[in-house]
């Protein structure tokens, strides 16, 4: 194994770990000291890789966001309708939630602290996420599957709603534990709404 491939599969534990720190402490709370304990080596030690923390935080959330991106990309280009591909892609991205969290006890007010910590973070995830779906919508119109619209409101729309009914199901959780929460019946409330929106917008 060469050295660039030890260094690699090094600072992918790094990162493993920082994730879950992060998951069960929080973005404030996680520190150096906390990353290089769990790891079981000197804080000096995370210097020949990184930084500081913010360079391993920067990283951990870039590699989530190519696998994040990855799913609904592929979500989005199954065969079918645009309203089939939609759907594809807001159960993908339902499933992907929830597979990311179950491993952790999480709760509503660490994942929204998680969020506001790297908001930058997160909203350059949406952007991407936004142009993805803008680009289905704009292919559903070229195929006369669609009304003309404006893509990016559509695809902007979609996403603020499944956001809003989510974090209303995460607030509303008698547990306040995210792995409890009732994804099942968030699925159903977002696909709901995004056939209403295709009802409106779908060409009779």
């Amino acid at each position: 194994m060469t050295k660039i491939n030890i260094a690699d599969r090094k600072k992918g534990i790094i990162l493993d770990v920082t994730k879950k720190l992060i998951v069960q402490y929080g973005y404030a709370k996680t520190t150096l000291d906390d990353i290089a304990g769990a790891l079981g080596i000197k804080k000096s030690s995370l210097y020949y890789y990184y930084k500081n923390k913010e360079d391993i935080i920067y990283e951990v959330m870039m590699r989530e966001k190519s696998l994040y991106l990855k799913c609904i990309k592929e979500a989005l280009e199954i065969e079918g309708s645009t309203l089939d591909k939609v759907l594809s892609y807001e159960r993908a991205k339902e499933n992907y939630l929830k597979e990311s969290i179950s491993p952790f006890d999480l709760t509503v007010s660490q994942f929204i602290e998680i969020k506001k910590s790297i908001k930058d973070i997160f909203k350059n995830i949406e952007c991407d996420e936004k142009q993805l779906l803008a680009e289905v919508i704009s292919n559903g119109i070229k195929k006369n599957e669609l009304k003309k619209c404006s893509k990016d409101r559509v695809a902007e729309t979609i996403i603020n709603i499944s956001e809003a009914i989510r974090l209303k199901e995460f607030h509303n959780s008698e547990t306040q534990r995210m792995k409890e929460s009732d994804f099942d019946k968030v699925r159903e409330q977002i696909e709901e709404i995004i056939n209403l929106i295709f009802d409106g917008i779908k060409k009779q």
